[in-house]
């Protein structure tokens, strides 16, 4: 079925296609046309869709052979952050977690090959959309070495504004992904004892 995407809809137009849509259809719509936050958002009233909620996703520590992570400079905030995003409606936090770094960075990744290194969640997880949605984010945070040739051949998506590679102390100050590194530094200490 074709759909446009999801905040392309009035409300109104969007609570008549759900009311006509089964379940497939709606799995399609909400991993082609926009996620499920999006779906949910428009799912809301207009008039109290600025309720916080809960979203669940991953984020990928990519790093190279020299000990570099990968970082995304973000067009929606001129903000610096790791690839991640929203986990899709049934789907497993790994794929999640590798569906996101293809989308923004042209990186393929094995989702059996990938560690998980913590899952966060609380205060330091909230997070402001610049259209005003205010979510509280349960992360899990998983670790992908790549190869000089994997490390070499990016390419970002809408999402992304530039790709490069930091030392993971030495990040830019306008990261906003600050309690993910941090969790990334404490899980490499632990692994070089």
């Amino acid at each position: 079925m074709k759909f446009k995407k999801m905040r392309d809809y009035t409300h109104e137009e969007f609570v008549q296609l759900i009311l006509n849509l089964n379940e497939k259809q709606i799995l399609e719509l909400s991993s082609k046309y926009g996620g499920y936050p999006v779906l949910f958002r428009m799912a809301l009233d207009d008039r109290i869709s600025h309720i916080p909620f809960i979203q669940t996703g991953a984020a990928i520590i990519i790093r190279n052979e020299s000990g570099q992570i990968l970082l995304q400079e973000r067009t929606d905030r001129n903000m610096w952050g790791l690839p991640g995003g929203c986990q899709d409606l049934g789907e497993d936090l790994r794929v999640t977690a590798i569906r996101e770094a293809y989308e923004e960075t042209g990186i393929k990744l094995d989702p059996n090959k990938i560690k998980l290194i913590d899952t966060l969640s609380g205060e330091t997880r909230k997070n402001s959309y610049p259209n005003g949605d205010i979510v509280y984010n349960n992360t899990s945070l998983y670790l992908a070495d790549v190869s000089i040739k994997d490390a070499s051949n990016l390419k970002g998506d809408s999402e992304t504004k530039k790709l490069k590679y930091f030392n993971p102390k030495a990040v830019p100050k306008n990261i906003m992904d600050v309690d993910l590194i941090n969790s990334y530094l404490k899980y490499i200490n632990k692994e070089e004892i």
